[in-house]
């Protein structure tokens, strides 16, 4: 299932399996020890997941048909429509929406 959005969680609201997978788990960077671990973890990936590999120190995103590296060298790529900057360290949003990794 594919991310489903935001959502502001308020007191007493029950957190059902969906919300679970479709807001949190679908929508982190799920952390893994290679990409063979990756692919028994994740057995039906969806668009837009993104992962970090321990072995390789690589950060990817599904693209919907493949998982595709993030570049470190300063470039940019693309995840479902959102520019995404490379750097180093700690992900921030623009007011356009872009993804800048410091």
């Amino acid at each position: 299932m594919a991310g489903l959005g935001f959502k502001q969680w308020v007191t007493d609201d029950v957190l059902s399996a969906m919300d679970l997978n479709g807001y949190l788990a679908d929508q982190a960077v799920m952390v893994f020890a290679s990409a063979a671990a990756r692919t028994a973890g994740i057995t039906v990936p969806s668009e837009g997941m993104i992962t970090y590999l321990t072995d390789s120190n690589t950060l990817a995103f599904y693209n919907g048909s493949a998982w595709v590296a993030f570049s470190a060298d300063g470039s940019t790529s693309k995840v479902s429509g959102q520019t995404v900057f490379i750097q180093s360290g700690t992900p921030t949003a623009n007011a356009s929406g872009d993804l800048w990794f410091w």
